[in-house]
Formats: structure tokens, C-alpha cells, sequence
């Protein structure tokens, strides 16, 4: 564990001074992107309010100051304090995210089981080509599809937004509000996740058919759903496991896309704004967030293998 736990912070030193420089090197600056026509003057006082004219190393010095007493600074597009804008993003990131991560394990671990089951009839042909077309189709696709059907042509689902923002909705109707907005991006960020989880479940629980206890297990008569839950699924439970975990650890930043198309109020849209206004603060918080998130969910991951797996434990 101490290993794994040296390994993790030597990662995530790393990924601290990568986050400092990979938005400094992107063309443009701060400056030019808010107002191409500011003179010199002004561009001079702008970047003395942002501290962008000391040197590199007075500016990294700061930036590591800023983490471990966690006073973020200020935006400098939305001219807010940074911690105030992710508290205000990160619950809906993390409301959608979750709900997707739900919806894709789910929808795609019984759509595995299920072609498992259909092999021996050669009928899950249609089950593995239809998962796979539509995991085929770009994110950002499927929403602009969704919006022109369900928002345009049949106008039954809100196209944009994260709630109705001149509707005083309180209680019951509120949550349906946010459900009803929250339907087309949930369908488009869990499309990918989806296919991942159906192949991944599909190849583990193959990968243990022929295995001797499973052999054994049919001999003995059990029932199909005892074998397949105690035997079968439990021991085809790692992959799936690993690929939940990543996903989880990706909850920030695999809506970036979708909550772009659809303009939802979550970390995702923020990001996107920032790097489009060249914000290096919040680009910078916005990526450190996503970053040690992957970092800490990996780790949970390696600690979680051998109280799921008692041959991981014995090894």
C-alpha cells in the first residue's frame, strides 16, 4: 500500500507542474482574448492585476501557494473567486455524471449478460452490432440529433440549460424541472460509457464460462440465475469493477462536450469558457480537480481489488 500510496503522489506532483504550464502554452493570452483593443497602457495594468508580467517562477510560486491554502484567487474572465464557481458547477456535474455512470452500468452489464446468453442461439449478432453502431456515433452528434427531434420537432424536452430560469419552480416541480433538462444530456454522455461497459462485461463473463467451477456449478443442477450470479458474475466482477472506478474517477470531465452542447451549468461548461477566454486560474483548478480525482479513485481501486477478490488477497 505504501507503494502504491508513493506512486500516486509522485503522479500527482507531476500532474501539478504539468497543469501549470500545458495553458500557458496554448497561443493567445488572457489579455488579447478579453479586448483586442486596449492600449498599451492598459494592456500593461492588466497584466500587473493578474500577476501575468512576473517572471514564470514567481507565478508557479504562487500557484503552489494557492493549493495548499486553497484561496483559488479570482477568474479572470468572470472576475468571481474560483472556489465559489466549482462549488457552484460541481453539483451538477456531479448529478449528471452519477446518473450516467447508473444508467451506462446498468443498461450496459445486462446488455452483456445478455448477448452471453444468446450465444449458444448465434441471436446475439443483432444485440453486439446495434450496441456497437450506436457507441459509433460522436458525442457531440447524438446531442445536436436529440435536440433537433425531442427539442425542435416534437419541442417535449428542454433544449438547453440546467433548469428553467425564469420559472419560480419550488419542491416537487423543481426536481421534475432539473430531471426534465438533465434527459437528453444523460442519453448522450452515457452512449459511449454504455459500450464500454457491455464489451467489457460481455468479454469477462466469457472468459469464465469454461472455467472448471462453472463446469461444476452446472453438474451439481444449480439454477441458471445462481450460477450466474454466484459463480459466473462474481468471478468475471474485476474488469467491470476497474472500469467503473475509471469512470468514476473521469466524472468531471467526460461531460465536457455534451454539457457544451447543451449549455448545462456544470464544470464541463465552465472549462470549456476558459479555455476559450484563456482564464489560466480556472483552467488550471478546473484540470487539478479532474486530474487528482483519477489519481485518488485508482488508488481507492488497487486498495478495493482484494476485498472483492480473495485470490488477489491470498497472492
Amino acid at each position: 500500500m505504501l507503494r502504491k500510496l508513493a506512486g500516486s503522489l509522485a503522479l500527482a506532483v507531476a500532474v501539478i507542474i504539468l497543469n501549470f504550464l500545458l495553458p500557458r502554452a496554448l497561443p493567445g493570452s488572457p489579455i488579447r482574448v478579453e479586448d483586442g483593443a486596449l492600449t498599451a497602457s492598459q494592456r500593461e495594468h492588466f497584466y500587473e492585476v493578474f500577476g501575468l508580467d512576473r517572471p514564470l517562477y514567481e507565478q508557479f510560486g504562487i500557484y503552489l501557494r494557492s493549493i495548499f491554502t486553497g484561496d483559488l484567487g479570482l477568474s479572470y474572465s468572470r472576475r468571481a473567486p474560483i472556489s465559489r464557481i466549482l462549488a457552484q458547477t460541481l453539483p451538477w456535474t456531479i448529478l449528471l455524471s452519477l446518473a450516467s455512470m447508473l444508467f451506462s452500468l446498468v443498461i450496459g452489464s445486462l446488455l452483456g449478460s445478455l448477448s452471453v446468453r444468446l450465444r449458444k442461439k448465434r441471436q446475439d449478432f443483432p444485440v453486439v452490432l446495434g450496441v456497437s453502431l450506436l457507441g459509433s456515433f460522436p458525442a457531440f452528434w447524438v446531442g445536436m440529433v436529440l435536440i433537433a427531434v425531442f427539442g425542435v420537432h416534437f419541442g417535449i424536452l428542454p433544449m438547453f440549460g440546467g433548469y428553467s430560469l425564469w420559472a419560480n419552480y419550488t419542491g416537487l416541480q423543481r426536481i421534475v424541472d432539473v430531471l426534465r433538462h438533465m434527459i437528453m444530456p444523460l442519453i448522450t454522455v452515457s452512449i459511449g460509457s454504455t459500450i464500454l461497459f457491455f464489451t467489457t462485461s460481455r468479454a469477462s463473463l466469457f472468459s469464465v464460462l469454461g472455467e472448471d467451477y462453472m463446469v461444476l456449478a452446472q453438474a451439481r443442477g444449480l439454477s441458471k440465475r445462481r450460477v450466474s450470479f454466484f459463480y459466473q458474475w462474481r468471478n468475471a466482477i474485476i474488469p467491470v469493477f476497474t472500469l467503473l472506478m475509471m469512470q468514476f474517477g473521469f466524472i468531471f470531465s467526460g461531460s465536457v462536450v455534451v454539457e457544451a452542447v447543451f449549455s448545462y451549468p456544470g464544470l464541463g461548461l465552465v472549462l470549456y469558457q476558459a479555455v476559450l477566454a484563456r482564464d489560466y486560474p480556472l483552467m488550471q483548478y478546473s484540470f487539478l480537480l479532474i486530474a487528482f480525482t483519477v489519481i485518488v479513485m485508482n488508488f481507492i481501486t488497487d486498495l478495493l481489488y482484494p476485498i472483492l477478490d480473495p485470490r488477489i488477497r491470498k497472492s
